[in-house]
C-alpha cells in the first residue's frame, strides 16, 4: 500500500514538472516578446529550474546506473551547457545580430532540444516534452494567435500518453 501511494507521489510530481515547464516556456516566450530585456533573467532562472526538476526527476527514479554524484554532474553539465548557449544567443541580441521575436523562438528551440535530449535520461515523457515545446516555437513563428494552436496540440498529446500509459499499466499487471 505504501509503495503504491509512493509510485503515485512520484508520477503526479513528474507530471507536474512536466505541465509546469510548458507553460513556464510559454510564458517566457512571451516575456521576450513584449519586456526583452528582462526575459534573459527569466530563461536564467527557468533553466536553473530545469536543472534542479532534472535532479530531482532521476533522483526519485532512480533511472541512473551511476552513483547519484556522477549524475548530477551528468545534469548539471547538460543544463550548464544550455545556460551558456542561451546566453550566446543573448550576446547575439546585444551585438545586434538578432531581434527580440527572433531571440525568443531561438531559445525556445533550444529549451525544447535540451528536453529532447534530457529525456534520454529520464524518460521519454520529457522527450516527448522537448518536441512540443520545439514545435511550439515552430508554430508561433509562423501562426499569430499560436496559443490556440498549442494548447489544442497539447490536450491532443495529453490523451494520448494518457491512453498509452494505462494500455502500459495493463500491459505489466
Amino acid at each position: 500500500m505504501i509503495n503504491g501511494t509512493l509510485s503515485k507521489n512520484k508520477h503526479f510530481m513528474g507530471e507536474a514538472i512536466l505541465f509546469i515547464t510548458f507553460v513556464l516556456s510559454l510564458i517566457g516566450m512571451a516575456i521576450t516578446d513584449f519586456s526583452p530585456l528582462e526575459s534573459h533573467r527569466y530563461w536564467d532562472c527557468m533553466i536553473v529550474f530545469l536543472a534542479i526538476a532534472s535532479i530531482g526527476l532521476g533522483w526519485s527514479q532512480e533511472l541512473y546506473k551511476e552513483t547519484i554524484f556522477q549524475m548530477i554532474v551528468r545534469q548539471l553539465i547538460h543544463w550548464g551547457a544550455t545556460l551558456i548557449t542561451v546566453s550566446g544567443v543573448y550576446l547575439l541580441l546585444y551585438t545586434g545580430r538578432l531581434n527580440y521575436e527572433s531571440t525568443g523562438l531561438i531559445v525556445e528551440l533550444i529549451l525544447g532540444l535540451s528536453l529532447f535530449l534530457d529525456g534520454r535520461n529520464l524518460g521519454w515523457r520529457i522527450s516527448l516534452l522537448g518536441i512540443l515545446v520545439g514545435c511550439t516555437a515552430i508554430v508561433a513563428a509562423y501562426v499569430e494567435e499560436y496559443i490556440w494552436v498549442i494548447l489544442f496540440v497539447s490536450a491532443c498529446l495529453w490523451v494520448v500518453t494518457y491512453y498509452l500509459e494505462k494500455l502500459h499499466h495493463k500491459s505489466r499487471l
